[in-house]
C-alpha cells in the first residue's frame, strides 16, 4: 500500500472492492459489509418471524419480496460504500423475511407425505440460485451489471407470491374460519380431492365450541420461553441452528482456498449441496428427522477434524467435501424439523429464533477462519468439535416423522412429554398432569379438516 497499487481486472472489470477502494486502511469495510449483511438477516429473523404470525404468511412474503427487489435496485445504483452497505443490509433483512415466510408457508400447506420433498426442495432452490450466479457472473463481469441482471431475474417470481392464497392453517389458527374453508376448498378443487359433508360438519361442531370462548390470544417470541417444554425445545433448536450456520459459513467462506476456476468451483459446490439434498430426500422419511440430522452433523464434524492434517492434501480435500455434504444436508433437515416441532401459533417465531442464532454463527465464522493464519488446524478443529456436539444434542429431539402439524401450545407441550400428537395427545393429557389453558383457538376445529386439507395441497 505504501508503494502504490493497481487492480487486476483480467477476471472482473469492476468490483465493489476496486470501485470503492476497499484495500489498505479501508480493507476493514469489506469485512464490516459482510458482518452487516448477517446482522440484517438477524433483524429480518426477529422482525418478520413475528410479523408472519401476526398478519399472515402471504402478506409477509409479498411485503418482504418487494423490499428485497427495491433494496437490490438500491445496491445496483450505489455510489458510495456507505450506500452500498445500507442497501445490502436491507436486502438481507427483507430477503430473510421472504425466506422465512415462504418456508413456513410450504410446510403448512403440504401433506405430511410431501413435507420432506418440498422442505428439502425449497432449500435446493437456494443452491440452484448460486449455481446460476456462476453463469451470471461469467457473462457480466462488472458488479453493477451483475446486480441489475440478478434483480431483474427475481422480478417475475413476485407474481407467485401475489397469486397464492393465504395458508389455511394460519387462517384457522386465527379463527378466520370462512377464509380458511374457502382456501381449503380451492386447494381441494385444484388437486381433485373431495372433502365430504361429514368432514365439514365435524369441523363446524368443534368450531362452535371454540367460538363460545370468543377469545383470541396473541403470541410473540416470548411464548417460546414461557412454557417448560417449549423452552427446552427452543434452547436445543437455537444451539443446533447456531452450529449449522457457524460450520456451514465456516466451510463456505473458506472455499476460496480451493485451486481452480472460480466459476467452476462455485458450480461444483452447488452440485455437492444438491447431492446432499437428494440423499436427505431419500433417507429422511425412512430413518427419521433426528437420526438423519445427527448423522449429517457427525459426518460434517468428522470430515472437518480429519481434513486439517498437513501432508495429506488429497485425503484432506475428500474429507472437506464430505464435511460440505454433511453440513448442507443437516441445514436442510433442521429447517423441516423446526417447523414440525412448533405449533402453528408460534411456528414462524420458532423458526425465527433458530435463525437469529444462525446469524450469530454466520457473523462469528469469518473471525474464527482468520485464526488459521496463526494456528492452521484450530478453525477446523473448533468447527468439527461443535458439529459433533450438535450431532449428539440432535438425538434428544422428539421424532416428528409422519406426524401432523400441531396447532396450539397446549398440544405441543403434551407432545414434548408424551411424543403423541393431535387426538392421541389430548387423550394422554391427564396422564402427564397437563391442565389445558383457555387459548381461545384450540386446534380441535382445524384438526378435523386438516387431514383432508393437507391431502389436497400437493403442489
Amino acid at each position: 500500500c505504501d508503494k502504490g497499487y493497481h487492480y487486476d481486472k483480467s477476471l472482473f472489470t469492476e468490483t465493489v472492492v476496486s470501485e470503492f477502494n476497499l484495500i489498505c486502511d479501508r480493507k476493514y469495510l469489506s469485512s464490516l459489509s459482510t458482518s452487516l449483511y448477517y446482522a440484517g438477516m438477524m433483524i429480518g429473523s426477529i422482525l418478520f418471524g413475528n410479523l408472519a404470525d401476526m398478519i399472515g404468511r402471504k402478506p409477509t412474503i409479498v411485503l418482504t419480496f418487494i423490499g428485497v427487489l427495491g433494496s437490490m435496485f438500491g445496491i445496483t445504483y450505489s455510489t458510495s460504500v456507505e450506500m452500498y452497505m445500507a442497501f445490502r443490509t436491507a436486502t438481507a433483512a427483507f430477503g430473510y423475511g421472504t425466506t422465512l415466510g415462504t418456508f413456513v408457508y410450504i410446510m403448512e400447506v403440504v401433506g405430511s407425505e410431501w413435507r420432506t420433498f418440498f422442505g428439502i426442495g425449497n432449500q435446493a432452490f437456494f443452491t440452484l440460485g448460486y449455481m446460476v450466479m456462476s453463469g451470471v457472473a461469467y457473462n457480466w463481469r462488472n458488479w453493477h451489471d451483475n446486480m441489475l441482471v440478478s434483480t431483474l431475474l427475481g422480478v417475475p417470481f413476485l407474481l407467485f407470491a401475489i397469486i397464492v392464497p393465504e395458508s389455511p392453517r394460519w387462517l384457522f389458527s386465527k379463527n378466520k374460519n370462512k377464509e380458511g374453508i374457502k382456501v381449503t376448498k380451492l386447494l381441494a378443487r385444484i388437486n381433485k380431492v373431495t372433502i365430504t359433508d361429514e368432514d365439514w360438519e365435524e369441523a363446524r361442531k368443534a368450531g362452535e365450541e371454540i367460538e363460545v370462548q370468543n377469545v383470541i390470544e396473541k403470541y410473540s417470541t416470548l411464548d417460546l420461553f414461557r412454557y417448560r417444554g417449549t423452552f427446552i425445545i427452543t434452547i436445543k433448536v437455537m444451539f443446533n441452528w447456531f452450529v449449522n450456520s457457524f460450520v456451514y459459513y465456516g466451510i463456505s467462506l473458506n472455499a476460496g482456498a480451493l485451486a481452480g476456476d472460480i466459476f467452476v468451483n462455485n458450480t461444483l459446490n452447488g452440485v455437492m449441496e444438491m447431492g446432499s439434498f437428494v440423499l436427505c430426500i431419500l433417507l429422511m422419511d425412512r430413518i427419521g428427522r433426528r437420526i438423519l440430522l445427527s448423522g449429517m452433523m457427525f459426518l460434517a464434524g468428522i470430515g472437518l477434524i480429519i481434513s486439517f492434517p498437513a501432508g495429506l492434501e488429497t485425503l484432506s480435500l475428500v474429507f472437506a467435501f464430505a464435511a460440505k455434504i454433511g453440513i448442507s444436508g443437516s441445514f436442510g433437515v433442521i429447517y423441516i424439523l423446526t417447523t414440525e416441532l412448533y405449533p402453528t401459533v408460534i411456528r414462524s417465531n420458532g423458526v425465527a429464533a433458530g435463525s437469529v442464532m444462525a446469524r450469530v454463527g454466520g457473523i462469528i465464522a469469518p473471525f474464527l477462519i482468520a485464526l488459521q493464519d496463526d494456528i492452521t488446524w484450530l478453525p477446523n478443529a473448533i468447527f468439527g468439535v461443535l458439529a459433533i456436539l450438535a450431532a449428539f444434542a440432535s438425538l434428544t429431539f422428539p421424532e416428528t416423522n409422519g406426524n401432523g402439524m400441531m396447532e396450539t401450545i397446549d398440544e405441543a407441550e403434551i407432545f414434548y412429554k408424551t411424543r403423541k400428537i393431535n387426538s392421541q395427545a389430548y387423550e394422554s393429557s391427564e396422564e402427564v398432569g397437563m391442565e389445558k389453558k383457555d387459548t381461545g383457538h384450540d386446534n380441535t376445529a382445524f384438526s378435523s379438516i386438516s387431514d383432508n386439507e393437507t391431502k389436497t395441497a400437493k403442489f
